[in-house]
């Protein structure tokens, strides 16, 4: 099963008029490295579908600590199912690692979509079911693998990203320190 992105939702067969109403119901944001996108505590109604750039979403301890969750890349899609279904703060924060596009969609409007078109209706679905799918897979690596195996399955699996994020970024990701990343890296075997 493929993760759902943007192309999916771009190769749907709205028709015209649908797509001029959703396109003029979204906005267009131009956002610059280290802006946010999307603030831990407000109350965020949007989906945004990235267009280019990349994006870190990250939970902030109140002592100042900082958790990355995940990386999301140029077609990928996010925004906080805590703000969207319970009008409630975001749990999380979503900054800008690159100068980036976004769409801001709201979510009432997606929804919309949902129940006119069943074909949006199955991208959406496959991309919940890939989005549970990559959150039991995050959960598993942090409560199961060493640091050693999540670095290298990160380096196997997202190589690209490598040259793309800093490395207290990626070490905040592993759950590290950027001294035991260091560390591991003249450990590891693998080449980047």
């Amino acid at each position: 099963m493929n993760n759902f992105s943007l192309s999916d939702f771009d190769s749907l067969p709205l028709s015209d008029r649908d797509r001029l109403l959703f396109d003029q119901s979204n906005t267009r944001l131009t956002v610059k490295k280290k802006s946010k996108l999307l603030n831990q505590g407000d109350v965020c109604p949007e989906i945004y579908f990235l267009r280019s750039g990349l994006v870190k979403l990250c939970y902030h301890t109140l002592d100042g600590k900082e958790y990355i969750k995940s990386f999301i890349k140029e077609g990928g899609m996010f925004g906080s199912l805590n703000s969207v279904l319970n009008n409630a703060g975001s749990t999380f924060s979503a900054i800008a690692l690159e100068d980036s596009i976004v769409d801001a969609v709201a979510y009432t409007r997606l929804l919309n979509l949902l129940s006119k078109y069943p074909q949006l209706h199955t991208a959406s679905l496959n991309f919940f079911q890939q989005l549970a799918l990559k959150k039991e897979m995050r959960e598993y690596e942090l409560l199961c693998l060493s640091a050693q195996q999540r670095y290298e399955k990160f380096c196997r699996e997202e190589a690209a990203l490598m040259h793309r994020i800093k490395q207290t970024d990626l070490a905040s990701y592993l759950g590290i320190t950027p001294v035991a990343l260091s560390r591991m890296k003249n450990k590891s075997q693998i080449l980047i």
